[in-house]
Formats: structure tokens, C-alpha cells, sequence
């Protein structure tokens, strides 16, 4: 058994490679506010949510985690303003749980939350399709192109986070031919929560490439205003919520 002293120093040096990796998500989004002509995106809004974001999707920061405003805080070089407006953005999108007099946590992902979120999404996402095959335009077909070509990059590569990334704006780009602003709100909701599942998911075998060849299956559908596609959309996620809830049980293993 390893000694208290040992442990201590393992858990340092755990902390450590978090601190170094979570400053060095936020460098990129940094660099990108440097670098975007005339951004007027704030702190919050161009460097703490989306720096949070990556790092609990990515596992940096994992489920149950305190979240220390102070902390992070000093590892972003940023004021606590900017934090809590974060944390409160990140609550919205599901993947923060905020208790007063606690403080604010990762959130952590039950089996129950995994269906109740996949059968919400059903339903919406399975309306969304309907609504774009309905209105779409030779510019919804270039967009959703466009990302399928992405998509493509990432399963040849075999990279799972470039991957998830094309699949959000895949779903992103449907909402928004399908015009809908209430639709693409509550969507937005439902994603954060299961993210980080369907990240570690993609990254086994064969789960991506299916993900690819059923998306360029429910574009085609939409393009064609085929009446299938609902179906389409519907098998999409069933694969999508079997594949999360295995993560969760191999995680319980």
C-alpha cells in the first residue's frame, strides 16, 4: 500500500498536470481573442466558458469536481466577475450544477439523466429534421456539406474531439434551417450534459465512423425531403444513447 507521503505526492502531481493542462486550454482561446479582428466577445464569453467547456468535456476537470471561483480564478488570470457569469453559462448549457452556500461542481451524469436527455432529444431533434427537409435551401445543403466534410477529416484522422465538434455543428446547422429559435435553444440545453460521453464514445471502435454514415444518410434525407427521415434521426440516437449509457457502466465497472 502506498504510503500518506506518496499519495500526497501523486495527488500534487495529479493537480498539477490539471493546472498546466486547464492554463493551456485557455491559452488557445486566449491567443484566439488576440488574434480576432475587432472581437468584442468578453472575457467570460471568449476565454472562461469555452476554456471550461473543453476541459470538462475533455475529462480535465471531472464530474463531481468543486469548481473553485478563486482558484480558477488565478489559473485563468481573470477577475471572479468574468467567473461567475461562466459558471452561470455553463449551468444553463448542463454541464455545471450550482448550490447555494456549496458552491458550484462538474456535473455528474446518472444512467436516468442519460434516456430522460436522449428521449427529449428525440423528440426535438426528430421534429427539427422534419422542419428543415421542409425548408431547405441550396445554402443549407453547402453548409451541411460543408460540416459532413469535417466530419469526414475526423473519422479518416480518427479523432474523436475534432469529431463531436462537426457532429454539434452538424446538429447546430439543422436547427438552424429549420429556423426555429425556441427549438434551438432547448437543444442547446440538452447537449452539455452528455458531451463529454459521447466524446469517450466516439473513441471506440467503429462507434464514429457508424455516427458519419447515418448523419450523411439523414442529410440526404433532408435534401431529398425524404419521408423517412425522423426514422433516420431517431435510429441516429438510439445508437447515440446505448453507446453513452455503456460509457457510464464501464465507468461503474
Amino acid at each position: 500500500m502506498a504510503s500518506a507521503a506518496t499519495m500526497r505526492s501523486q495527488g500534487a502531481a495529479k493537480r498539477s498536470k490539471q493546472t498546466r493542462t486547464l492554463e493551456s486550454i485557455a491559452s488557445k482561446y486566449r491567443e484566439r481573442q488576440r488574434t480576432a479582428d475587432g472581437s468584442s466577445d468578453s472575457l467570460s464569453e471568449g476565454l472562461v466558458v469555452p476554456a471550461l467547456r473543453e476541459a470538462i468535456v475533455e475529462g480535465v476537470l471531472a464530474p463531481g469536481s468543486r469548481l473553485s471561483e478563486v482558484q480558477i480564478a488565478k489559473q485563468l488570470n481573470v477577475s471572479r466577475t468574468p467567473m461567475r457569469e461562466a459558471f452561470t453559462q455553463l449551468e444553463r448549457e448542463g454541464l455545471v450544477t450550482i448550490l447555494s452556500r456549496v458552491g458550484a461542481h462538474v456535473r455528474s451524469v446518472t444512467p436516468r439523466d442519460v434516456e430522460e436527455i436522449y428521449t427529449v432529444r428525440a423528440a426535438l431533434e426528430c421534429l427539427a429534421v422534419q422542419v428543415a427537409s421542409e425548408r431547405i435551401n441550396p445554402l443549407g445543403t453547402a453548409q451541411l456539406d460543408d460540416v459532413l466534410d469535417a466530419m469526414r477529416m475526423a473519422v479518416d484522422a480518427d479523432d474523436a474531439g475534432s469529431y463531436v465538434d462537426a457532429l454539434d455543428r452538424f446538429y447546430t446547422i439543422v436547427m438552424v434551417i429549420a429556423d426555429n429559435r425556441t427549438l434551438q435553444e432547448t437543444h442547446q440545453s440538452l447537449i452539455g450534459p452528455v458531451r463529454r460521453l459521447r466524446r469517450i464514445a466516439m473513441a471506440r471502435g467503429g462507434r464514429m465512423r457508424a455516427s458519419f454514415e447515418q448523419a450523411v444518410r439523414i442529410r440526404d434525407a433532408i435534401v431529398r425531403r425524404a419521408d423517412n427521415v425522423q426514422a433516420l434521426m431517431r435510429e441516429q440516437l438510439r445508437g447515440a444513447c446505448a453507446a453513452a449509457l455503456d460509457v457510464l457502466k464501464e465507468g461503474e465497472g
